[in-house]
């Protein structure tokens, strides 16, 4: 059996138990300082002082909803009209026009009953469906070795996972024990590193922030940053940088830096008109989890020097920079569960270590933040080895979806002796209101479910990603696995399964192509997943999107992009983010070519073309694909470019293209020093802050 213990940092490598597709054409491409045009005379709305892009936008998605007489005869106009008037609607088709917010955006019916303005399909001037950005949480368990790397080869982390010993394959050479490979010279050079301190990232399986301002973009456009590190007044927990193009002087600069009291190690939401942030932080003192929302001002503190914040009461009232802070009822920690804000509500939504989904009101509002009351907080899980990810809210429904997975470390998912299901691997349905709870059939048998599900609001479907199933399917074992559920399941439901390869560490989640999006009536496309989690090198496999239904079975298996089991190890499938770029405009099923990024956590593949840099076990490897034009699944098998990082990356957010470009932005998971490297434009050899540019990626 496996058991957990908390040592090392590793979500990604275990020891070996026994034992053609995409181009990548995108290289990560600068974006230059740009003017957005707005009709003369308009005024500026709050949500359209520009485009935030956060862990939460990739999670909640809108394919084409069609228009209000499609919806009205199919019987779902409540549904459109939610949609319509939905802020992440409109934000979405901000991104993905890639314009910028000079877009019209739907706003509610008048009071005269008039009905709402009608969303403009994927294929209309100035509009488009959504970009792919920033996701989630904190720092996911990390792995303990059975074999090959050592404990002093690795930084410590908050968990980790380790397998009892098992005979490894013959002829097997541990890492260690191999020749070390000749430093090759970088294949991409990164527009700028900074260092965020010693051990300092944003964590596996989280985002940074993105805010791309209407005007101003050297000064004004930003990336927001968390450390997971303690905050002290000689280390930021929080930080922002601006000027962060190619020809903005100074580049980059801090914008603002903040010790909050705490250790942030989930992602940062920001709101709408991206002039405050709200996250999930560990007190200092506590242990406990607090949520905070910010707000921030210019010109405030550096890293190793900034401004120190206590919470204030007249939130939000008082002057920024200021924050409030809200301990979460219970006292229990949040290890990997962000903040999902509803801006419509003001409503906030939380896991923590203790399965029980939080509730806050007035969050980005002009009120005071506060818990709800009864019925929350909500608890869906009351096993002790059980801990919640992060939530997403769908509009259309009414209910939050959330999974749970593995927390303390002392077992696995798997059914015990005594009972038939285990303690965690499920999807969740909550209620926003009632707090009533719908739970899904048993669908990770491992390590459980982390990352977010991805809802599609327009369709009504739910997709949940998944590191190990009940089968043996996959080389004679679990196999990693995406599953479609309607946003009605019913308690007990399997939903829809499509296998990404050989199972057994986490399976992060995908990202919908272009195709998806710009399809009109139910949408036909293709979402991509890094899948083979388990006794397999780690692959970008397509699953097919046929009129909203997600095709069951083994998905399409396209480039392996790690060699990991060839090297002994599992790894878990990190996250894919997609962006679509048409050179300022909107995107549509022929124009515009469609970019796929992802990073593994070592051994990058070595392609004919590209082949990622120095590979082994803390050299990580950022690729970038294209999309086949016609949505295909085929097509070739080497990225555009690659990029080394120490130890892999969090998740990549790719602020909205103007003119053709757009630059992708992420964090090291380890420290530079690992590969005896310092952050390039700030020095210092601890983890850095990244931003490259696509016209890198060569």
């Amino acid at each position: 059996m496996k058991k957990v213990a908390s040592m090392f940092r590793r979500a990604w490598m275990v020891s070996l138990a026994s034992v053609g597709m995409l181009g990548l054409s995108a290289p990560v491409c600068c974006q230059e300082a740009r003017s957005i045009a707005r009709p003369a005379g308009t005024a500026l709305k709050a949500h359209e002082a520009g485009v935030a892009s956060d862990w939460s936008h990739r999670h909640t998605i809108f394919s084409d909803p069609g228009t209000a007489d499609e919806a009205r005869s199919n019987g779902a106009y409540d549904r459109w009209l939610r949609i319509a008037n939905d802020l992440r609607y409109a934000a979405q088709q901000m991104r993905r026009s890639g314009a910028g917010p000079s877009l019209s955006m739907p706003h509610p019916p008048e009071t005269d009953g008039e009905a709402a303005p009608e969303p403009r399909t994927a294929g209309e001037t100035g509009n488009a469906a959504e970009t792919e950005l920033p996701a989630i949480a904190a720092d996911l368990p990390a792995v303990k070795l059975a074999r090959g790397l050592t404990p002093a080869r690795i930084q410590p982390s908050v968990f980790d996972t380790e397998l009892a010993p098992i005979p490894s394959r013959p002829g097997f050479r541990p890492p260690e024990l191999r020749p070390k490979l000749r430093r090759k010279p970088d294949l991409i050079q990164k527009d700028w590193s900074e260092n965020l301190g010693n051990n300092g990232t944003v964590g596996e399986g989280n985002f940074p922030a993105t805010f791309t301002h209407t005007g101003a973009p050297c000064s004004s456009d930003f990336a927001v940053y968390n450390t997971s590190l303690a905050g002290s007044p000689s280390q930021a927990s929080i930080v922002a940088f601006n000027s962060l193009y190619s020809g903005c002087s100074s580049r980059p600069s801090v914008y603002w830096a903040f010790d909050t009291g705490g250790t942030i190690r989930t992602s940062i939401s920001l709101s709408i008109d991206g002039t405050q942030a709200a996250f999930v932080q560990t007190d200092n003192s506590t242990g406990a989890a607090d949520f905070v929302v910010l707000k921030w001002a210019a010109a405030s503190g550096t890293l190793t020097s900034p401004t120190v914040l206590t919470s204030s009461s007249s939130y939000p009232g008082c002057i920024a920079p200021c924050m409030i802070v809200v301990p979460l009822t219970g006292g229990s920690a949040d290890t990997y569960s962000s903040a999902y804000i509803d801006y419509s509500t003001g409503n906030a939504y939380m896991g923590d270590d203790a399965g029980a989904v939080h509730k806050l009101t007035n969050v980005f509002t002009a009120s005071k933040p506060a818990e709800a009351g009864s019925p929350w907080p909500v608890t869906l899980n009351t096993s002790t080895d059980a801990a919640l990810g992060s939530p997403v809210y769908d509009s259309g429904s009414g209910n939050i979806f959330i999974g749970d997975y593995l927390a303390n470390m002392s077992s696995n998912c798997q059914p015990g002796i005594k009972t038939a299901q285990g303690n965690c691997g499920y999807l969740y349905s909550v209620n926003s209101g009632s707090g009533a709870v719908v739970k899904s059939a048993q669908l990770d048998y491992n390590l459980g479910i982390y990352d977010s599900p991805i809802v599609d609001s327009s369709t009504g479907k739910v997709y949940i990603f998944v590191g190990a199933d009940n089968s043996t399917n996959c080389s004679n074992g679990p196999c990693a696995a995406v599953f479609q559920f309607p946003v009605g399941f019913t308690s007990g439901a399997a939903g829809t399964e499509a296998t990404v390869g050989a199972g057994y560490q986490t399976l992060f989640a995908g990202a919908f192509d272009n195709q998806y999006f710009t399809s009109s009536g139910a949408p036909s496309g293709h979402l991509y997943v890094v899948g083979g989690t388990g006794p397999q090198n780690n692959t970008l496999y397509a699953i097919t999107i046929a009129a909203g239904a997600m095709t069951a079975g083994a998905a399409t298996a396209g480039p392996q992009v790690a060699a990991n089991y060839t090297n002994g190890f599992y790894a878990p499938g990190l996250q894919v983010t997609e962006f679509c770029n048409n050179g300022g405009n909107a995107c549509s099923a022929t124009l515009g070519t469609d970019y796929l990024f992802l990073s593994v956590l070592g051994f990058g593949a070595q392609f004919g073309a590209n082949p990622c840099p120095n590979p082994g076990a803390n050299s990580g490897c950022v690729m970038g694909f294209t999309a086949p034009a016609s949505g295909a699944a085929g097509g070739a098998a080497t990225p555009n470019g690659t990029l080394e990082e120490a130890g892999g990356t969090s998740g990549i957010v790719v602020d909205n293209g103007a003119a053709g470009t757009s630059n992708i932005y992420f964090s090291s998971l380890f420290n530079a020093s690992v590969l005896g490297l310092t952050c390039a434009t700030s020095g210092g050899s601890g983890g850095c802050a990244v931003s490259a540019t696509q016209a890198a990626l060569h």
